[in-house]
């Protein structure tokens, strides 16, 4: 997973230098052709990280080797799947374009072309047979751990560059602002209204209402009922040894497998609750228990190993099958945690998203308090 992180991030940093340059010679000014604030264009990371999943695939017997031209075509499509799915998106988004080819040649809606998608299906051979070549090979040497710092200090500035673009571009902080002042107006209205009606002791319930506390036994009293509702849900899977056996594989820093999941069964159910996102929750804690159900050691130094982050997810979902019978959604559910590193698996439910998005929250907590 980490090499991906900074596969990722190098080639958006590399895309971004070419971009440019070619930018700049052509305006004769300075243009940055970065999508964020930092010099990155994560269009070309997706590209790089594409090519090293086939590559990895290749070294595991799992795809063929493929030829220069064989490159070049796939560079060629994928490319034009890229562009024009991206460009939809931030315009849909930000109802902005980074990108317009409507002035060249055999373009779609401005938003491909087949000039700027032969030089992708170009630069795809220089990446598939010289740059991530040499980028497997140096990285060999370089140590474990030393990799992981490296990618988790990657995606860390990669979050930050994200947030403070994406508030920049829609006004974020502006929005909140005015959706407190409004919200807070509404709320003062309110409550002058009631104190202004209501005796002593209902003006002291209407200050409890609006600073939002629970009295400290009411609280603890749903502490204690959303604890037994979790275990409810998820002790069924202790009576499998099988399930169990996970206790025996560290997953994450000093973190075993077993922890891991429960984990990330445990804040998915509070993300769910709190959020008031209506996932359902048997299906949910069903799913985070089981997404990381592969039954063996990723560290043990087996070959195999390499594609352990494409590969799990569907050995999990096919133990949880035959272990749980569990449905078929939960199976999706399951097989799509990975995501995107496992780009066709696209969380298509609520579930999904939830257990996506928090298991790589637990990852990166784990990875980080390795003591």
């Amino acid at each position: 997973m980490n090499l991906f992180v900074i596969s990722f991030v190098l080639y958006s940093f590399l895309g971004w230098v070419w971009e440019s340059i070619y930018c700049t010679l052509m305006q004769k000014e300075w243009a940055n052709r970065g999508f964020l604030y930092g010099p990155i264009c994560p269009i070309y990371g997706c590209g790089g990280v594409i090519g090293l999943a086939v590559t990895q695939l290749t070294s595991a017997g799992i795809f063929p080797e493929l030829s220069w031209g064989q490159v070049f075509i796939a560079g060629f499509f994928v490319s034009m799947i890229l562009e024009y799915s991206t460009s939809w998106i931030l315009e849909k988004l930000f109802q902005a374009r980074w990108w317009d080819y409507s002035d060249v040649p055999l373009n779609l809606h401005g938003r491909i072309s087949v000039p700027t998608s032969l030089g992708f299906g170009l630069a795809a051979i220089l990446v598939m047979k010289i740059l991530l070549p040499l980028f497997n090979r140096y990285l060999l040497v370089v140590p474990g751990w030393c990799v992981n710092i490296f990618a988790l200090l990657f995606m860390g500035a990669l979050g930050s560059d994200i947030t403070l673009t994406v508030s920049a571009i829609t006004n974020f902080q502006q929005r909140i602002a005015e959706m407190d002042a409004s919200v807070q107006s509404y709320m003062i209205d309110k409550v002058e209204h009631a104190f202004a009606l209501q005796s002593k002791i209902q003006k002291m319930a209407v200050k409890r209402i609006v600073s939002f506390r629970l009295p400290n036994n009411r609280a603890e009293h749903i502490r204690k009922l959303r604890e037994e509702r979790f275990g409810e849900l998820s002790q069924e899977y202790f009576a499998s040894s099988k399930f169990k056996k996970m206790g025996k594989y560290i997953q994450h820093g000093q973190t075993s497998t077993l922890e891991h999941v429960m984990k990330v069964a445990w804040v998915s159910f509070l993300v769910n609750e709190k959020m008031h996102l209506n996932a359902d929750e048997k299906e949910l804690v069903e799913a985070a228990m089981l997404h990381d159900f592969y039954l063996y050691d990723w560290h043990d130094g087996d070959p195999s190993r390499r594609t352990h982050g494409l590969t799990h997810p569907a050995v999990a979902a096919k133990n949880a099958k035959e272990e749980f019978d569990v449905s078929d959604k939960v199976q999706r559910t399951i097989k799509s945690h990975m995501w995107p590193l496992t780009i066709t698996k696209v969380p298509s439910s609520r579930e999904a998203v939830i257990i996506c998005l928090v298991d790589k929250y637990c990852a990166l907590v784990e990875t980080i308090r390795r003591k």
